[in-house]
């Protein structure tokens, strides 16, 4: 990492270009696992950000956000054992809450006047700083019950990371819209991967 930003700050000396603004945005995503079965969950996201242009077009995009990803799925499955064979609907809600870090590359040109399109692709490092695992079930008597857990006291792993990508509208330099998507390369809890698209809208200044 230090190199890395070694070698920006040297591309940015040489090129003589320097143009920088931070920004406040906020937004909703959907998120799921991967290799797993499940719908995508409803979340959000918030956080600041920089934008460190070296050139009229190329910069770069560092944020820290606070983002939830997780999944929901329902069924029916033989759960816990002490049902014997009594037949129980599931209804699981998995929210994970991160503190995370992405790293854009951004290229930027003019619409019009007054709009420009941002196009942005990277990594992000994240890490888990709460969340629950929620079940709702039915037994087949009728009767209904609760499971509440600590999402990452069931095994889950706290660190994450990935890819991103995404794109951005610029309206006089000051007001934005964007679309987001992140695929997660770690596996948090066996082989599955955290997967998530979002909309921001944010403000810069």
């Amino acid at each position: 990492m230090k190199k890395l930003l070694l070698v920006l700050l040297l591309i940015v000396s040489v090129g003589g270009y320097a143009q920088v603004s931070w920004n406040a945005k906020a937004g909703i995503n959907v998120s799921k696992r991967t290799q797993f079965d499940a719908d995508m969950k409803i979340g959000y996201q918030f956080g600041v950000g920089m934008d460190y242009y070296f050139s009229e077009h190329w910069g770069i995009q560092p944020s820290i956000m606070l983002i939830t990803k997780g999944f929901k799925v329902k069924g029916n499955y033989y759960y816990p054992p002490e049902w014997n064979d009594n037949l129980s609907k599931y209804n699981i809600t998995e929210n994970r809450i991160y503190l995370e870090v992405p790293i854009m590359l951004v290229y930027r040109f003019n619409v019009t006047e007054n709009i420009k399109l941002v196009l942005n692709g990277g990594a992000y490092a994240g890490y888990g700083i709460g969340g629950k695992y929620k079940n709702k079930f039915t037994k087949k008597d009728g009767s209904t019950g609760n499971y509440d857990y600590n999402t990452f006291s069931l095994g889950s792993e706290k660190f994450d990371a990935g890819l991103g990508a995404g794109t951005t509208l610029e309206y006089l330099n000051k007001y934005t819209i964007g679309i987001m998507g992140e695929w997660g390369m770690k596996n948090t809890l066996g082989s599955s991967k955290n997967q998530t698209y979002g909309i921001n809208i944010g403000y810069k200044f």
